[in-house]
């Protein structure tokens, strides 16, 4: 006697694929929308735009909450199970390392656009206003919402006859399409993400995985911005003209002038003051805390995650050189430089832009 076996339908998937777009898309905040009818695309007053990105923020929990709960729904009618979609304790220590590390591209990447944006337009980011309590749980509700949607798309598609790898591919095509509103190298940059938090809940059968890496990107994203969108106004030297500060510009330790990294020569980690010329340096006393971390996460990712055999020490060194690296780098974007005098009679005169000074004992045999 053959036991039937329950087949997915077809008509599931396709809700659960549109109707991720579908929600994001809707304007059902009340606010813009009768604004908009009633005064097109005239600028809000200060008190209106507030009352606006407050219904912003409710519409978006809304928007979550119906997208998890539609997704349990449509799983309860269809023959997959919790375990099918990550929802399990198993394997959870690979898991959440291969999370945390899939998160240092992602995050790396964010801060560098960041901090090459200007601070005015990073005000502009909703997440620069409004409680800082309120947008960690909507990126919490957020990010697992969206996983669990991913992991329920992508299990159906592979239900349906299709491979893994193409059943991630097509569910982050639909995860990116939300995005070409904004631009195409937005589009593309959360399909690349949708595809790596696909590979992550394929590799480890586990949606704590990608969870990880969304919530570990989504808190640092929303950090910086609120960093950036809390920078001290200051007045700027260029002919009186008021502009904001970034938070990468910091004081000279000698005269106390600001610096701006886009207004300075440098030469490898050295760099002179615009203003009195003194020789600078960063401050790296938190390197040593990137290398010991990197290390003991070499070690575990290589016997746990790559490695079962203690032998590969070379593949340990040779991912936590690129950990190391990868750390120096986030550290550089999430904290601020502080900038101090580069010690020794090397560096006791006036760094040249080119390089080209000589000494005073040169000067003197050039003359003989």
């Amino acid at each position: 006697m053959k036991i039937a076996v329950p087949q997915m339908s077809f008509s599931i998937l396709i809700s659960a694929l549109v109707l991720y777009p579908f929600l994001y898309l809707l304007p059902l905040n009340l606010v813009r929308f009768r604004w908009g009818f009633e005064e097109g695309l005239a600028p809000m007053p200060p008190e209106v735009q507030e009352k606006a990105e407050a219904a912003d923020r409710v519409v978006l929990c809304v928007t979550h909450v119906i997208l998890l709960v539609v997704v349990v729904l449509l799983m309860h009618g269809s023959p997959i199970s919790a375990y099918e979609v990550g929802l399990t304790a198993d394997n959870w220590k690979p898991a959440l390392g291969m999370g945390i590390l899939f998160s240092l591209f992602p995050l790396g990447l964010s801060g560098l656009l960041l901090r090459n944006m200007p601070p005015e337009k990073v005000r502009e980011e909703p997440q620069s206003r409004g409680p800082v309590a309120v947008w960690y749980g909507l990126n919490t509700l957020g990010s697992f919402t969206h996983e669990f949607w991913r992991a329920f798309c992508i299990v159906s598609l592979i239900r349906l006859g299709l491979s893994a790898w193409v059943a991630v591919l097509i569910v982050a095509v639909v995860y990116g399409t939300l995005h070409v509103q904004t631009s195409v190298a937005s589009a593309l940059g959360s399909a690349a993400f949708g595809g790596a938090a696909g590979f992550l809940f394929v590799n480890t059968g586990s949606l704590l995985s990608p969870l990880t890496m969304g919530l570990l990107v989504a808190g640092a994203n929303l950090y910086q911005v609120r960093e950036a969108s809390s920078s001290i106004e200051r007045i700027g030297t260029n002919q009186g003209i008021h502009h904001p500060e970034s938070r990468y510009s910091r004081p000279c330790p000698v005269c106390g002038a600001i610096i701006r990294l886009s207004e300075v020569h440098r030469a490898v980690d050295i760099l002179a003051c615009p203003n009195c010329g003194e020789s600078l340096t960063t401050d790296k006393k938190y390197l040593w805390v990137i290398g010991a971390l990197s290390l003991v996460a070499a070690v575990y990712a290589t016997r746990h995650l790559v490695y079962r055999e203690p032998a590969y020490f070379l593949v340990t060194e040779g991912l936590a050189f690129v950990l190391f690296f990868l750390g120096a780098f986030l550290l550089g974007l999430l904290v601020p430089p502080k900038y101090k005098r580069v010690g020794g009679k090397t560096f006791d005169k006036t760094l040249s832009l080119f390089g080209t000074d000589k000494s005073d004992t040169d000067k003197k045999s050039a003359r003989k």
